[in-house]
């Protein structure tokens, strides 16, 4: 008879000794169970961020006095004459379908200074998001050179600085992403229950933020599925908590509009069709050798990924790249965004690739991100509206 069970009356009956142990998960986050952040001082960690903010305010900063204040085709000028036309007087509900992403748009509201303001309050988020993940590095005990090369290839790229302060809610969308994709990873390789709940609100948190979010929630959840797991037969439950609350959010939208006889997604501003002429765009697009390069960073994580033998974090980085181009097909992406899908790979990567253990694989990751730095200042150089955006930093005429 196996050890942790009894025999009682011809029955097999298990004891509590091998319910625990059956129950204990394979990879141990923390022998205490708690991980300490970073810095461990409040005082510090909120000073590291301000640290880390100061040089993309001076850039939102900058683009102002070049532009003579036009934030015209920034999606921050987008989202901020939005918000100033809302009809607040209106008793039509439909008009309740203006503010999503709700997160966002509130936040707007409130944001004194325009699209200025968005962009310096955008400068502060992308701050927070890169203490955030000088802090999961930290907790996974990444090697220094492997976490020295990842920031500075995710801080020192044009497409990051464009990001946060063109767009208040792709910086969001992006935050609340990155440290999801985080707690997913506690959540299924270290069987951090809390971890896992935290994540399946930030990703709901992200669709709130930015339409991209929507999608990406999908993708997550995925993710959930084919990420190293602590539990073996955990994929379908660990997809599960963390893609309801953002179903959950969709649906409730959804059958407010159907209440209100608008149509089921009157409540997140457009009916999600099938836009031909975009989707002929994007097929276009990646034929040249702009959409390569699009491309590239997605194929450079799916390659380090073989190579490091993790194929379900490379299974993950296309399945993103597809959905933000049907973001982009079905018309949930704002004017003057550009650079999300580099971002994303950034992310994930730091997110979801495990501690390097050996040499080999320390220089695999740190190369690959050298890769995707040098990829990030082509794309800027190659895409038309971070290049203008670069002009107008650079003393051109808008």
């Amino acid at each position: 008879m196996a050890m942790g069970q009894r025999e009682v009356v011809g029955q097999t009956v298990t004891s509590a000794e091998s319910v625990f142990a059956r129950d204990r998960p394979l990879y141990l986050e923390s022998e205490s169970g708690k991980i300490d952040r970073y810095p461990r001082n409040v005082w510090l960690r909120w000073g590291l961020r301000l640290v880390a903010a100061l040089p993309f305010v001076s850039v939102a900063v900058w683009f102002h006095l070049a532009s003579g204040g036009n934030w015209d085709g920034t999606a921050n000028g987008a989202l901020a004459e939005r918000v100033s036309t809302l009809p607040w007087g209106s008793s039509d509900v439909a008009a309740l379908a203006e503010l999503y992403p709700i997160i966002s748009s509130v936040a707007a509201l409130i944001i004194p200074g325009g699209a200025f303001g968005l962009g310096v309050a955008g400068a502060l988020v992308g701050g927070l998001l890169i203490q955030l993940t000088i802090q999961s590095m930290q907790r996974k005990e990444f090697p220094f050179p492997v976490r020295i090369v990842f920031i500075l290839t995710l801080a020192l790229t044009p497409m990051f600085a464009y990001v946060v302060t063109t767009s208040f809610e792709a910086a969001l969308g992006l935050t609340f992403f990155g440290l999801g994709m985080i707690d997913l990873v506690r959540f299924v390789t270290y069987a951090n229950t809390q971890a896992g709940f935290r994540a399946g609100l930030l990703f709901a948190c992200s669709a709130l933020s930015d339409f991209t979010g929507l999608f990406v929630a999908m993708v997550a959840a995925i993710a959930a599925a084919l990420i190293v797991r602590s539990r073996a037969a955990s994929r379908l439950a660990n997809a599960i908590v963390v893609v309801f609350p953002t179903l959950a959010l969709l649906g409730s939208l959804m059958v407010l509009g159907v209440a209100f006889r608008l149509g089921p997604l009157a409540m997140i501003r457009g009916d999600l069709h099938w836009d031909t002429a975009r989707a002929a765009d994007v097929a276009q697009f990646l034929a040249t050798p702009s959409g390569v390069l699009y491309l590239v960073p997605t194929a450079v994580v799916v390659l380090t990924a073989i190579v490091l033998r993790y194929p379900g974090v490379g299974a993950v980085a296309p399945l993103m790249t597809a959905m933000i181009l049907l973001a982009y097909i079905v018309g949930l992406t704002p004017p003057g965004l550009a650079g999300i899908n580099y971002l994303l790979m950034l992310l994930l990567a730091v997110a979801v690739v495990p501690k390097p253990t050996t040499v080999t694989m320390v220089a695999v990751v740190c190369a690959t991100s050298v890769i995707l730095w040098g990829i990030g200042w082509a794309q800027a150089f190659d895409n038309d509206t971070v290049s203008a955006w670069m002009h107008v930093l650079t003393g051109g005429a808008r």
